[in-house]
């Protein structure tokens, strides 16, 4: 779109300067009177191309030019422990990358379905991503169907939004989560990649498996918490 409004103001420039060029040359040959006139009908034509150029011939090009096509992945996600006793903590090990384009902006989302919130029992040790964390409450609008902010949701569990904008292509960006569960039983962990804008299904990873409440494919990771 700014490539776009770019392009029209040259247009227009040229325009502008090609009917003064045009005037300058011949104002000899006319009056005053009749150059004005002159001067009025190259003004209607430049209006009239000028028209043209960004009604039919412009939005072509727009159209013709190639969608990025960001592509993420989750190259790491390793947990400290598969079993712990409750009070204790384990570690969450996480690296994303984007493998196709440069995408605006790419989000790597951990969910946490067994809990009500995070604020006591889950810390961020080290993430390098260039963008502030977004702690998702319950109840907080959030999108689905991989449309952004298009189709809201309500959010039925808390999880943690840690993102990069941009997400330049072959670039990796890592996370490192402390997390203590506040239950005996399993506990498990939903986790996502997806890039913006969602040209395709590659835009986002996992491609298969388990939805999560936003209509999201998410990979699963589970903890075995004991008691003490």
């Amino acid at each position: 779109m700014i490539q776009m409004i770019v392009v029209l103001f040259y247009v227009a420039i040229d325009i502008q300067v090609s009917v003064w060029n045009i005037y300058m040359r011949y104002k000899n040959l006319f009056d005053r009177r009749k150059g004005s006139y002159v001067v009025a009908a190259l003004v209607a034509v430049s209006l009239v191309s000028y028209f043209f150029v960004s009604t039919y011939i412009l939005p072509d090009i727009y159209v013709m030019t190639p969608k990025p096509k960001p592509v993420p992945v989750i190259s790491k996600a390793n947990l400290s422990s598969s079993m712990i006793h409750l009070g204790k903590t384990f570690f969450f090990d996480l690296q994303a990358k984007n493998a196709g384009d440069d995408a605006d902006m790419q989000i790597i989302s951990i969910a946490f379905p067994n809990l009500t919130r995070i604020d006591s029992n889950v810390y961020i040790l080290q993430s390098d991503l260039t963008q502030k964390p977004l702690f998702i409450n319950i109840g907080d609008k959030v999108g689905s169907d991989y449309t952004g902010l298009e189709n809201i949701v309500y959010a039925k569990y808390p999880s943690i939004e840690a993102f990069s904008r941009p997400w330049h292509s072959n670039v990796a960006h890592s996370l490192t989560l402390e997390i203590r569960p506040s239950s005996v039983g399993k506990f498990v962990i939903f986790l996502k990649v997806v890039s913006l804008p969602h040209t395709e299904n590659l835009a986002h990873y996992p491609y298969e498996g388990i939805k999560d409440f936003q209509n999201e494919y998410v990979k699963v990771y589970p903890v075995e918490v004991l008691q003490n």
